[in-house]
C-alpha cells in the first residue's frame, strides 16, 4: 500500500471514528448528570439553608411577641416570674439548637426621651441595659408619660453546611464559621396599669 493510500485510509478511518463518536448515545445520560449534578446539589443545599433560615427567623419573632405579651399582662412581676417567662419563651426555638439571647426592658418616656426603668437578660452573651440610660424607641410611638416593655431577641444562625463563595484567587470556598445574625424587637404598652414593676434579680437591673 502506497503512502498516499495509507493517508487516505487513515483519514477515512478517523472520519469514521468521529462519526461513530458523534452518533454514540451510550453514556450520554452519565455525562449530562456529571455536568448538572454539582448545580443540583448546590441548589438542594441552598434550598435547605434558606428554608431553615426562614423557620428560625419566624421563631425569633414568636419569642419576642410571646415575651412582650406575657410581661405586659401584669402590673408587677417577681424576679422569678421574669426569669421563668424568658426561659419558657426561649424554648420556642425547639427543635433548632441555636442559642437564644433575650433582653427585656421596661422603658419610661419623659418628654421625648425614653429611658431604661429596668432590664433583664437571658442567654449567653445577653446583657441587661443600665437603668436610667437612654433607650432607642421608634419616634412614631414616643409620647410624654408613655411606658413600654421591649422584648429584644437575638439569634446567631449557623449554616448546616457552610456559606459557599467564589473568588478568582481561591476558587470555590466554604466558610463554616460565619453566622447570620437575626434580631427582633417588639414594643408593647402595659395592658393593666400604667407600668410594669419587677423585683430584684441577679439577671435584672432595676
Amino acid at each position: 500500500m502506497s503512502r498516499v493510500s495509507k493517508l487516505v485510509y487513515a483519514k477515512a478511518r478517523f472520519q469514521l471514528l468521529i462519526e461513530k463518536f458523534r452518533d454514540e448515545v451510550r453514556g450520554v445520560a452519565a455525562v449530562e448528570f456529571a455536568i448538572i449534578a454539582p448545580i443540583l446539589i448546590l441548589m438542594f443545599i441552598g434550598t435547605l439553608e434558606v428554608s431553615r433560615a426562614v423557620a428560625v427567623n419566624r421563631k425569633v419573632s414568636r419569642i419576642s411577641s410571646a415575651m412582650a405579651d406575657l410581661i405586659t399582662q401584669s402590673p408587677s412581676l417577681t424576679a422569678d416570674e421574669i426569669q421563668n417567662i424568658m426561659d419558657i419563651t426561649s424554648r420556642i426555638m425547639f427543635p433548632y439548637d441555636e442559642t437564644v439571647e433575650i433582653v427585656t426592658t421596661g422603658i419610661t418616656v419623659s418628654g421625648t426621651t425614653p429611658k431604661v426603668d429596668w432590664s433583664c437578660a437571658e442567654g449567653v452573651g445577653a446583657t441587661a441595659n443600665v437603668k436610667g440610660t437612654i433607650y432607642s424607641v421608634p419616634t412614631s410611638i414616643v409620647e410624654d408619660g408613655a411606658y413600654f416593655v421591649s422584648a429584644k431577641v437575638t439569634v446567631d444562625l449557623k449554616p448546616m453546611v457552610g456559606w459557599m463563595g467564589y473568588t478568582s484567587a481561591t476558587g470555590l470556598t466554604k466558610d463554616s464559621t460565619s453566622v447570620l445574625a437575626m434580631e427582633e424587637e417588639l414594643f408593647l404598652r402595659p395592658r393593666t396599669g400604667t407600668l410594669v414593676e419587677i423585683g430584684d434579680s441577679p439577671k435584672c437591673i432595676n
